[in-house]
């Protein structure tokens, strides 16, 4: 994370992980199939607190702000996770052998807001549901590096905490 994927060798992971490089190629054929692999366990880590989070029901706003919460407790959990988001993010535009390998999993995050949002007690147009599926897959990118960065975890709340009273309508009195 902290030199990018390009700058970063197996024996260097290996290094930081106290094991020798043979030992990490024993679970590991290349530096693709690592990134892959840590790729799918934070993304199936996010995606079982996400459906954990939103398996109450409700609203929308209250399923908003139930998967909300729950993101900001994943990145309180687990500190290199808005780190890794972020650097994935950029290193599966750069590298078309990245994006191949991971494949479809890099467009999971749609298909979880889409099950979220079409569970909503509110009733939506497809329209406006496909609109609002973009907008949160951004957002929730944007709180996820945000809170792997130098502000850190009390900033990703505040911009939550505003973020829901935005979606309420209560940001502004």
């Amino acid at each position: 994370m902290r030199r990018g994927y390009d700058q970063t060798t197996m024996k260097d992971i290996a290094a930081e992980a106290e094991m020798t490089a043979s030992a990490l190629y024993h679970h590991f054929d290349s530096k693709p199939d690592l990134f892959a692999a840590v790729f799918r366990r934070h993304q199936d880590n996010a995606f079982d607190v996400l459906d954990q989070a939103v398996a109450k029901g409700g609203g929308f706003i209250d399923l908003v702000s139930l998967a909300l919460d729950a993101i900001a407790d994943l990145h309180s959990s687990d500190r290199g996770l808005g780190a890794f988001t972020a650097v994935a993010t950029i290193e599966l535009q750069r590298h078309p052998e990245l994006r191949e390998l991971v494949g479809e999993d890099a467009r999971a995050i749609y298909r979880v807001f889409e099950r979220i949002l079409a569970t909503t007690e509110d009733e939506m147009s497809p329209d406006v549901l496909e609109g609002l599926v973009t907008m949160f897959v951004a957002a929730f990118s944007g709180f996820s590096m945000f809170g792997g960065g130098p502000r850190g975890i009390a900033a990703q709340r505040a911009g939550i905490k505003a973020f829901k009273r935005a979606l309420a309508g209560t940001l502004i009195s």
